[in-house]
């Protein structure tokens, strides 16, 4: 009972401190938040099993999965940036399909969608396959009158196709089962524009919980490179690349660190001065401060768990 006590009021003092417009003089006013409680959006769910690295069985330093950002923190000796992150995390917000391609895609595809090849593959490619009018027109001069109701079947296989890739994966590609039909709507709407479609429809938004949006962030970046629970590697093994698992990353970083590290990268900062060295993990400057902001609370909310990714 004191346990579960103990961790109610570390959820409810992590969700009060990040909470915007609010000050605290009491416990009973933490209580108050607008905040949902655990379990109250049910599609959320921990982050659990292996990392993607992990399940493949290679090394950072081996591949270009979940370094898309091409960016990382301060040599050592570099001075700390000032910690000016915004730490508001807002109960409800909206999300469109450049917002859930920055969180599930971006971390391996790029902002631009070319991938690293041959590693990872282009996907503009792909989703252009995925359009009436391109397909209509590469169609046209082979198919005569018959081009437009085989030019749609040709689409259309190819949406399905994609949209079966991201929820089921592929040899190098983490799935991304935990995307619901409707993210998977506003997502492909963004493929197609970023791969310039001239059929593609008008962007769209919905609105997700701060607790979903958290998850997004873990499942779709985080945790390609992070194992979701296991011990603090030893300071040599972590000169040596192995990576923290989300469990030790939160006995160790406070909510302003997490974020400031997400978004600007610090120094790693080791048992001793002499093995300080510039940090493996990329700078995610395309991640905005309240969505790492709601990516802590949720791992805060939500523990990782062991087992299957």
């Amino acid at each position: 009972m004191r346990q579960l006590f103990a961790a109610h009021r570390l959820r409810i003092a992590l969700l009060a401190a990040v909470t915007p417009g609010f000050v605290l003089a009491a416990a009973g006013a933490a209580q108050r938040l607008p905040w949902p409680n655990l379990g109250e959006d049910p599609i959320v769910t921990p982050v659990s099993g292996p990392s993607w690295l992990t399940h493949l069985g290679i090394a950072l330093r081996e591949t270009s999965l979940g370094q898309g950002a091409q960016r990382y923190g301060p040599p050592p000796g570099a001075a700390r940036a000032p910690a000016d992150e915004s730490l508001g995390v807002a109960r409800i917000v909206r999300m469109s399909g450049a917002d859930l391609y920055r969180l599930n895609c971006q971390a391996c595809h790029r902002a631009e969608g070319t991938g690293t090849p041959p590693e990872i593959h282009s996907l503009l490619a792909a989703v252009q396959g995925a359009s009436v009018s391109l397909v209509r027109t590469r169609l046209r001069q082979q198919a005569g009158p018959a081009a437009e109701p085989l030019a749609r079947d040709k689409a259309r296989r190819a949406r399905a196709d994609i949209l079966a890739r991201l929820h089921k994966g592929g040899r190098r590609m983490p799935p991304r089962d935990y995307l619901q039909e409707g993210d998977m709507d506003l997502l492909f709407a963004y493929l197609l524009e970023l791969a310039a479609v001239p059929d593609g429809k008008r962007q769209l938004t919905h609105e997700v919980s701060w607790a979903r949006r958290g998850e997004l962030v873990v499942k779709g970046t985080c945790h390609i490179c992070h194992d979701a629970v296991g011990a603090l590697p030893s300071d040599s093994a972590r000169i040596h690349g192995a990576i923290p698992s989300l469990e030790s990353i939160m006995k160790l970083k406070s909510l302003r660190d997490f974020v400031h590290k997400g978004r600007r990268g610090e120094v790693v900062s080791l048992s001793d001065p002499a093995l300080q060295h510039r940090g493996r993990m990329p700078v995610f400057y395309y991640l905005r401060d309240e969505e790492l902001a709601s990516a802590y609370v949720y791992l805060a909310t939500y523990p990782p768990r062991p087992g299957r990714p």
